[in-house]
């Protein structure tokens, strides 16, 4: 246990990249994590967290942590209070976005610890324990001298405390994907957190062409990036990322951002004529998720996720032929996945999501499940899209997986839960032989927004508002309104 020195709380902002910079979104994106880095630039300014001095790079550097062991602290509030409470400099700023009164505001509190900090996290929950303060209390302080050691292409080294500002006029190649403006980095966990700080409009453009393809029609691009606008003010209003040092991270579990990789004109427009709207389901943000192909009607965020129930996520129709079918039934649900697909203008990878065949072992199941042997499979529910929900099998001992991921997961990863197996049409119990044969449609998890339907949509005429209500019904589009508070 020790005191926090006071210059290392005082001004410290937890948020260091998501603000509202001349009534524009800033995020912050992490584009990597690791115990080394390698860039390779033009030009780099690197600087301070209060530009007290810049230095210049160019062509390759490579960049490690030396001093790990002082990354952070674990402090607990003694109370939360506004800037009108500061009686001394011992506050920590927190600062964090929701949505009031139809709008985004970024709120500011500041933090006030007891003068005891930890460098292990079990002992400061322990002494919050005995101090009877809850749990939460307890959180964990950047301090901001932490060391990290440039290497030049001149083989020169530089020494700097981070976190570190970063400016590149031109492209900056990080991991074989060009990247350019201002980054920050800073060290979490003992490792190397570089995060690009963008304009939300810039990271839609960055995201779309990695989401849905670059060479969408326009429309369909449009939806997506209004879509993908509102999962990314969902996510941040989360903060799923808060204790990893960035916003959002650029992959699929928030959503892929690949910088200026596969970006064109088409793109450009589409974020430029749907600049700033967002989906609002009374007067709050909707929850805009999507998935690549549902395979002919989207899915229940309830079912799928075992949540509430969301009005605009209950499950729609994709493809008309789907409509008076109920997936949900063996016999049905076989047709349909028997039936032909009508690929006209789709691209290869649209294709293989809407139907496709695997096959896999009975043993590898066993494997993959923890069991010994493998008698039957029955399948015990599936949802209004015709993904399975929850499946029985039976060998050594009876398991029950719950939940299409899972389900997935079990069966060696495949496309979507929503499948048949070879042999068994029209039933829900089946006796697998030494190989068994996977049919099935669709790929993810089902619900939202589907991308192939949305490109179906584009081709055959619908404008991006129709398809966002086809996928979201009962929603709104809204220009989106914020203020720093």
């Amino acid at each position: 246990m020790r005191k926090f020195p006071v210059f290392l709380l005082f001004g410290i902002s937890l948020l260091f990249g998501a603000e509202i910079r001349n009534g524009m979104l800033y995020l912050e994106i992490n584009l990597a994590s690791a115990q080394h880095l390698q860039l390779d630039a033009g030009h780099l300014v690197l600087s301070d967290k209060d530009q007290l001095f810049t230095q210049d790079f160019s062509g390759k550097i490579l960049i490690d942590v030396v001093s790990p062991e002082q990354d952070n602290q674990y402090g607990i509030i003694e109370h939360v209070g506004t800037a009108a409470d500061i009686y001394d400099n011992d506050a920590v700023i927190n600062s964090y976005f929701v949505w009031e009164d139809d709008q985004l505001l970024l709120k500011h509190e500041y933090w006030f610890f007891l003068p005891d900090s930890f460098k292990d996290l079990e002992a400061a929950q322990s002494y919050a324990a005995s101090m009877n303060y809850p749990l939460s209390r307890v959180q964990s302080i950047p301090i901001v001298n932490s060391t990290l050691r440039i290497v030049g292409q001149d083989g020169k080294e530089s020494y700097f405390e981070s976190p570190l500002n970063i400016q590149s006029s031109k492209e900056m190649w990080l991991n074989g994907l060009p990247y350019e403006g201002e980054f920050v980095l800073k060290i979490r966990s003992g490792k190397l957190v570089l995060n690009q700080i963008l304009p939300i409009e810039e990271y839609i453009a960055g995201v779309i062409p990695n989401e849905i393809g670059s060479n969408s029609p326009l429309e369909a691009l449009k939806a997506q990036a209004v879509a993908a606008r509102t999962h990314a003010v969902s996510l941040l209003l989360n903060n799923r990322h808060s204790a990893d040092g960035y916003d959002l991270c650029n992959t699929t579990h928030c959503q892929v951002y690949k910088g200026k990789h596969l970006r064109n004109e088409i793109i450009e427009e589409a974020v430029v004529q749907s600049a700033g709207e967002i989906i609002v389901s009374d007067q709050h943000i909707a929850d805009a998720t999507y998935h690549s192909s549902c395979g002919g009607k989207t899915d229940s965020s309830q079912d799928i996720w075992k949540g509430a129930y969301i009005p605009h996520l209950g499950g729609s129709t994709c493809i008309p032929a789907a409509e008076e079918l109920d997936l949900s039934q063996e016999r049905d649900l076989t047709a349909w996945i028997s039936s032909k697909v009508d690929s006209s203008g789709m691209s290869s990878w649209e294709v293989s999501s809407m139907v496709w065949q695997r096959s896999i072992s009975k043993a590898k199941v066993a494997a993959n499940t923890g069991l010994d042997s493998i008698k039957s499979i029955e399948i015990l529910n599936r949802g209004h899209s015709g993904r399975i929900l929850k499946l029985r099998i039976t060998g050594d001992r009876s398991i029950v997986l719950d939940g299409e991921y899972k389900i997935r997961q079990a069966f060696g990863m495949l496309p979507s839960s929503m499948f048949v197996f070879k042999g068994a049409a029209g039933s829900k119990a089946y006796y697998p032989g030494n190989s068994i044969t996977i049919m099935g449609r669709g790929s993810g998890h089902g619900v939202g927004m589907c991308q192939v339907g949305a490109l179906r949509k584009a081709r055959k005429g619908e404008d991006y508002t129709s398809i966002l209500q086809c996928y979201y019904p009962g929603t709104e589009i809204k220009n989106i309104r914020m203020e720093d508070d």
